[in-house]
């Protein structure tokens, strides 16, 4: 019993630094990525986060503007009546749409 008992404290022991020893080598790893320094891409010298950072930008200007379309009273928050509202004159939902009722009834002869 008493064996079985060491045998397990040493076992625990040994268990934290296992994992500092398999931890170590990846942030080691990613502290070398990170200091590397972004080449200039060829795009008019700019770094690839420079065109990174621009494309966000991009993106986020025109996701502001398509919510302040969709915000039609201003409040910051789209309600169920403005998605709707939003979704039945966007042309992709108007192809899919079911024909009208006077288009669909046949015509008495």
């Amino acid at each position: 019993m008493r064996s079985t008992v060491i045998a397990a404290l040493a076992v625990l022991s040994l268990a934290p630094a296992a994992a500092l020893a398999q931890t170590a080598p990846q942030v080691a790893a990613a502290e070398s990525t990170a200091a590397a320094p972004s080449a200039p891409a060829g795009n008019g010298g700019i770094t690839r986060d420079q065109f990174i950072q621009r494309a966000k930008d991009r993106a986020a200007q025109r996701a502001s503007t398509r919510f302040d379309q969709m915000d039609t009273d201003h409040d910051g928050v789209l309600d169920r009546a403005e998605l709707r509202a939003w979704r039945n004159q966007h042309p992709r939902h108007a192809a899919t749409q079911p024909p009208t009722t006077q288009a669909a009834q046949p015509t008495a002869q």
